[in-house]
């Protein structure tokens, strides 16, 4: 068995890792727009075929620049993630082992049991397969973003509608934004091809990691429980569990429907299902239980709704700094890469607004954590790339944004 609080946090490291390479996608993408359109007296639209020739040449070297950092990053990740597998391995057999143990069952070594390490590679494998045909598709991702952007921005600067260099500052800030709001999203289809629902990497990532994390540790469990003919399991309990999981943790239940007088465990927690016990992006976990001992303290459904509710919004507040760090090293990468004043003064605009509405981000999630007794959790307000130096400059910026308003 696996403690929720621990669940919570082993894909800090894979998610982060996943941070990092999409604020970087997002950043060459947005400097290939700039580059493209911010030239200066350079500028002028040639005819659309020529235009859209230029930029399938750009979008190329985009697509080959991207397979690199993809390239940089999947090692990484595979050594995030299987280190995660380990310990959470690590952590699951030695709590089971001590109940095992106190039953009088002898105690076996993880290490001295082949199976159960090819299982757990074989689970890690899944895993990580997964995040590779998650990253293995950004760079064509990142390619056909660049040319829908570049594309219309053509066609916004060719309706004449303001002046040419008036329109090409506006192109580019829309572009910018666009990039930065819509990013590089994961697109999970159904079987008609139509899109099912959508993902950032990070989210994704975080998903994979836990509920293959959890799967396997529960694959692990059920074998030595059918090995040493254990029928019994505990469930694991937390406050701010899902509403529809709160009604089953902390219970005992039959693994195999071996044990008159308890619901099975797949009855009574659905689990082997989506949405049940180990299903996506679950913290619950279990292991073998006994009537006499229960380590959970009995939950009341009132106050862990509340806190439920409480821990949506601080999820929500956190993914709102996340996504405004995010723009500030997007926009940075815009006015780094710009060629004339009137993009670099017009992004720079841009930033300080975004760095002003970090500032107020921060203090409602402060607020809200002295209100609540919630901890501020800095792991979740993490956003690769965002430096001590990246957060001076943005303090920076909020002060002068503020300033000028005043």
């Amino acid at each position: 068995m696996l403690q929720p609080n621990y669940i919570w946090r082993l894909t800090e490291a894979a998610e982060q890792a996943a941070s990092a390479l999409d604020t970087r996608i997002k950043c060459m993408i947005i400097e290939r727009i700039v580059a493209r359109l911010d030239r200066g007296e350079d500028f002028y639209l040639t005819s659309t075929d020529m235009w859209n020739a230029q930029v399938y040449e750009d979008a190329g070297g985009l697509l080959e620049d991207v397979a690199k950092e993809v390239a940089k990053y999947t090692p990484l990740q595979a050594d995030l993630v299987y280190k995660a597998f380990q310990d959470a391995m690590d952590k699951s057999w030695k709590y089971d082992s001590a109940i095992y143990k106190a039953a009088g069952i002898a105690e076996e070594q993880l290490a001295q049991s082949p199976h159960y390490i090819r299982l757990l590679q074989r689970h890690y494998e899944d895993t990580i397969n997964d995040i590779y045909n998650m990253t293995g598709t950004r760079a064509a991702a990142a390619q056909k973003l660049f040319i829908e952007e570049c594309t219309n921005a053509y066609f916004y600067i060719a309706t004449g509608a303001e002046s040419y260099s008036s329109a090409v500052v506006n192109a580019i800030e829309r572009a910018v934004a666009n990039v930065s709001d819509k990013g590089v999203l994961i697109e999970w289809l159904n079987d008609d091809g139509s899109v099912r629902h959508v993902d950032t990497l990070e989210t994704a990532t975080l998903r994979a990691v836990r509920t293959g994390v959890v799967q396997t540790t529960a694959a692990i469990t059920n074998e030595r429980m059918n090995e040493y003919g254990w029928d019994l399991v505990r469930v694991s309990s937390h406050y701010g569990a899902r509403p529809e999981h709160a009604a089953w943790q902390g219970g005992l239940y039959s693994l195999n429907g071996n044990t008159p007088g308890y619901a099975t465990l797949a009855d009574a927690t659905g689990y082997g299902t989506v949405t049940g016990l180990c299903g996506a992006n679950c913290r619950h976990s279990y292991g073998p239980g006994m009537p006499d001992h229960n380590p959970y303290e009995r939950i009341n459904k009132g106050e862990n709704d509340k806190i439920y509710e409480d821990m949506q919004r601080q999820r929500e507040l956190e993914r709102r700094i996340r996504k405004s760090k995010g723009k500030l090293l997007e926009d940075r990468a815009a006015i780094d890469s710009a060629k004339t004043e009137a993009v670099k003064e017009k992004m720079q605009r841009r930033y300080d607004r975004q760095a002003a509405t970090l500032e107020r981000q921060n203090k409602a999630y402060n607020e809200f954590c002295e209100e609540t007794g919630f901890k501020r959790r800095q792991d979740r307000l993490h956003k690769g790339g965002f430096t001590k130096a990246e957060a001076n400059k943005a303090s920076g910026a909020a002060r002068r944004y503020n300033n000028q308003k005043g």
